[in-house]
């Protein structure tokens, strides 16, 4: 479907951006405990969110909390531990206030120009992990035991977390129902891990050609400093 994508030339500079770890499709990831979701009552951490709560969502203002999952994951030196290393991205890298950490499989709604070259919208949901390189975003430290929270709701909606970041909350159904790439039936796009990551090496491209030096690893704020999920 992106063949745009793929025929795109990406620049030796933003080849250089490779990641070591494989990509994952978006799916049910669920927040880490911390995390900060706009709602009625205003910015409220995630795990104190309860059943019937209303949330701030992209394109139908207030829709309450349908159910909620917790689920506590811990990682250890494996290779699964390694793909499922949590994302971290720093203050400003995509509109958050804070730094803030999420799960790779996590979707994220991203606005870009390129987007709407090819698909003639410029909204479209990326797994986290596609987006290691941009602005200072990378995986996290391993060894750690993340504490998440998934909250779904009546249909696929979009969240506000972290004062800017917007978040992809699936509705409950069976996961076979995205792997088709932009339904015409679905109010959002999700790209594949493959084409998420041909989208973000265009955008480290567009970034760097326009504020070299900008976002050298670190989101431009210096290294970034990882903290262990309790």
């Amino acid at each position: 479907m992106l063949d745009w994508f793929a025929k795109r030339n990406a620049s030796p500079m933003a080849e250089a951006f490779t990641t070591e770890y494989a990509m994952v499709a978006t799916g049910y990831a669920g927040f880490l405990a911390g995390t900060m979701v706009a709602t009625s009552l205003g910015w409220r951490p995630v795990e104190a969110l309860t059943i019937g709560d209303e949330v701030l969502t992209f394109d139908h203002g207030m829709r309450p909390v349908k159910s909620i999952e917790r689920r506590t994951l811990v990682l250890g030196d494996t290779a699964s531990a390694q793909e499922m290393a949590p994302v971290y991205i720093p203050r400003d890298a995509l509109g958050n206030r804070n730094p803030l950490w999420v799960k790779p499989e996590q979707g994220l709604l991203i606005e870009h120009d390129l987007l709407e070259d090819a698909l003639g919208d410029p909204f479209a949901v990326v797994p986290a992990c596609a987006l290691e390189g941009y602005r200072g975003i990378t995986r996290a430290p391993q060894q750690v035991s993340m504490e998440t929270v998934i909250l779904t709701f009546d249909e696929d909606e979009v969240v506000y977390i972290e004062a800017g970041v917007l978040a992809f909350c699936p509705a409950s159904h069976d996961l076979m129902h995205y792997c088709v790439t932009a339904q015409s039936d679905e109010i959002y796009t999700l790209l594949s891990a493959t084409e998420a990551r041909e989208l973000v090496i265009d955008m480290i491209t567009e970034d760097s050609f326009w504020t070299p030096g900008a976002f050298a690893g670190t989101g431009g704020t210096g290294e970034p400093q990882f903290t262990t999920f309790a």
